[in-house]
């Protein structure tokens, strides 16, 4: 074979070489932000809502009674509230509650539960008298 006809196939087998490490390297990408998106929760994030009465002029005592408070969204009592002696000029409002954990895990990665547990050369350490038994406590007949 000649230099000629070798030239096309060289260049199909270095397209084909160029497309597998394209595509490797953008499902790398992926995988990566993958798991990033899982260790950080979604930015602006809010659980709930905080009750917020105004600071100045009158305020009801049902707003004073549930000032500062925090709601879960679906717990939160509807503006005005149903107490409330001046309904036509309430000003009072509800402030989003932002997501304060960061998601990322605490834990040091190695789980050492089994080693502790379940040693085979130290006793169980669940043997022994029951501390509640003497006491008249109202789960003493339960058996889990």
């Amino acid at each position: 074979m000649s230099a000629g006809s070798w030239l096309p196939i060289l260049i199909l087998v270095a397209g084909a070489a160029a497309g597998v490490f394209y595509y490797r390297r953008a499902r790398a990408k992926k995988e990566k932000a993958r798991l990033k998106g899982r260790a950080l929760p979604p930015k602006n994030v809010f659980w709930g809502k905080q009750f917020v009465a105004p600071n100045t002029g009158f305020v009801c005592e049902a707003a004073k009674m549930h000032a500062d408070r925090c709601f879960k969204f679906d717990e939160a009592p509807a503006i005005p509230l149903p107490e409330c002696t001046c309904k036509l000029d309430c000003r009072c409002t509800y402030l989003k509650l932002k997501e304060r954990r960061s998601g990322n895990d605490r834990r040091s990665g190695r789980d050492r539960r089994p080693a502790i547990r379940y040693d085979p050369d130290k006793p169980p350490r669940r043997s022994g008298r029951d501390r509640r038994k003497d006491k008249d406590t109202p789960f003493n007949d339960y058996v889990i």
